[in-house]
């Protein structure tokens, strides 16, 4: 009996000693089971679907005790003429049994104006495991531009010296880039032989509405004189350059003018004595020396108070047309004159009797869609600053009724 006691206890031991030995390595067993490795979900490479990139700097996210500490980062870099930045990701390298990427494989996104996309690659074994990367697209940057533009002496005979852009500029809008070339007043524009220094494959041009051609490796006389044609507000002779490099290009209208295309027949004048009380318009001439049309009604900019004891501003002033213009001529043309209205507003109750002395300054711009002369300021169209101001100094005496 004693001996049964003492088997039957023998064995509850040890099947209570084997079951807590299960209970202890259980819990191992179940977390080696849901172990995720996050490293494995790296993405090695990220292809798009509607193009091949040229370059991929790929960072991979930071993993510390099995988490992600700092998400990966990937910039992309596709060919320059590559119409739009709506892409997708083509394939992943991981196992997609274990791990799932949002967005998903051919889900298009907008990678356009800098725009940076968030992908997150997620564990389908245990969903708080995750790994991120921001991807970004930028588009390759292919340097081309017209470097130099010059009259050289040696090939222009009736010039008394090298003559280099003033300013060579890109616009932003309308691809409408310039460059501003001046030569003297009086100048023979009809046979002039440009020096074009570019970087890129090749080089164009056309003269108005021409088909473009090839320009030439030798010498290309050009008549640079403006043939303006006032119902469609283009210049038959403008020269327009096209310059292309790796499937991009871009264009140059090439203006010739002079430096100061406004001049007075008098710098400086004097006004009949004005009475107190009354406002006064007076004429004066002025003539366009320029290559380009000026716009009828160019407003003074700025009236400098040249008086010692500082009187004040008593003059308005604007150029216009000696005619008066009709719709269709609004215009100035190169080599005509025109009426510089200077108005004396003497009724103002503030205005004293006395001497007035003031530079009337005129700063004319030029409107680069247009071929003109104006001050007209247009977001739209590209309006430069580009000519030397100039000023019609006026005296005028103000005495009492």
């Amino acid at each position: 009996m004693n001996n049964v006691f003492k088997i039957s206890a023998l064995l509850l031991i040890t099947l209570l000693i084997g079951c807590s030995s299960d209970d202890s390595e259980n819990p191992e067993t179940d977390a080696e089971a849901t172990k995720v490795d996050l490293k494995t979900a790296f993405l090695d490479d990220f292809k798009l679907s509607e193009v091949a990139y040229t370059d991929i700097d790929l960072t991979q996210p930071e993993i510390v005790d099995e988490k992600e500490k700092t998400p990966g980062k990937i910039v992309i870099t596709v060919p320059a003429t590559v119409a739009n930045l709506n892409l997708s990701l083509a394939s992943v390298n991981f196992d997609k049994s274990k791990f799932e990427i949002s967005p998903a494989v051919e889900s298009v996104q907008s990678f356009e104006n800098g725009n940076s996309v968030n992908y997150t690659i997620t564990s389908k074994e245990d969903a708080s495991k995750s790994i991120h990367y921001a991807v970004s697209v930028i588009k390759e940057k292919v340097e081309f531009n017209i470097t130099g533009f010059k009259f050289e002496k040696s090939k222009n005979n009736l010039l008394s010296s090298d003559i280099e852009a003033t300013k060579i500029v890109e616009y932003k809008v309308n691809n409408s880039n310039a460059i501003y070339v001046f030569v003297p007043v009086g100048t023979d524009l009809t046979a002039l032989i440009p020096t074009i220094n570019f970087e890129g494959e090749s080089l164009e041009y056309k003269q108005g509405g021409d088909a473009y051609k090839t320009y030439p490796t030798t010498d290309l006389k050009i008549n640079f004189k403006s043939d303006y044609n006032k119902l469609n507000f283009t210049d038959n002779n403008e020269l327009t350059l096209l310059l292309k490099s790796s499937g991009l290009s871009k264009l140059y209208r090439v203006i010739v003018d002079v430096e100061s295309p406004i001049s007075f027949k008098e710098s400086s004048v004097t006004t009949p004595d004005i009475a107190k009380g009354t406002v006064k318009n007076i004429k004066y001439k002025w003539v366009n020396n320029g290559n380009h049309p000026v716009w009828d009604r160019l407003d003074a900019s700025e009236f400098v108070d040249n008086t010692t004891d500082k009187k004040g501003n008593i003059f308005s002033a604007t150029l216009r047309k000696i005619t008066t213009p009709t719709s269709l001529d609004v215009l100035i043309m190169p080599g005509e004159e025109g009426d510089v209205i200077v108005t004396v507003t003497a009724d103002d109750a503030n205005v004293n009797t006395g001497d007035y002395d003031t530079g009337i300054v005129f700063t004319p711009k030029y409107d680069v869609n247009r071929a003109v002369i104006n001050d007209i300021e247009d977001d739209l169209n590209p309006i430069e600053d580009i000519f030397t101001p100039v000023t019609l100094n006026v005296k005028a005496t103000i005495i009492s009724n």
